[in-house]
């Protein structure tokens, strides 16, 4: 549904630049590169659901979320909050109790 209102609101808004100097008019490498990201990306989340489940998607999500702030703190510098390292000890809690084998041998 998003793309058919972002095609409405450039045929709207831009149907004179479009019309003179086609669709792809300033699409360079940059912008090439983040389309076929997104396209591989897409696949990536589909063969995932193909061959795993919707849980093991959301723990993958999860696991990105956290793996792009820490990167973004060594590459960076961005600040991570107490919050930030709350969540990704809940997701390693989370990771391990679902995909953990023969867990109850290790409770006290």
């Amino acid at each position: 549904m998003s793309l058919v209102t972002i095609g409405i609101y450039a045929i709207i808004h831009d149907f004179r630049a479009i019309i003179s100097y086609g669709l792809f008019h300033n699409f360079n490498l940059g912008a090439f590169l983040t389309v076929l990201n997104s396209a591989i990306g897409g696949l990536i989340v589909a063969s995932v659901l193909k061959y795993a489940d919707s849980i093991l998607k959301g723990y993958a999500t999860a696991v990105s979320v956290v793996m792009t702030g820490v990167l973004s703190m060594v590459l960076f510098g961005t600040e991570l909050h107490t919050v930030y390292f709350m969540g990704i000890v809940n997701v390693v809690v989370a990771v391990l109790l679902y995909n953990g084998k023969n867990l109850d041998g290790l409770v006290c």
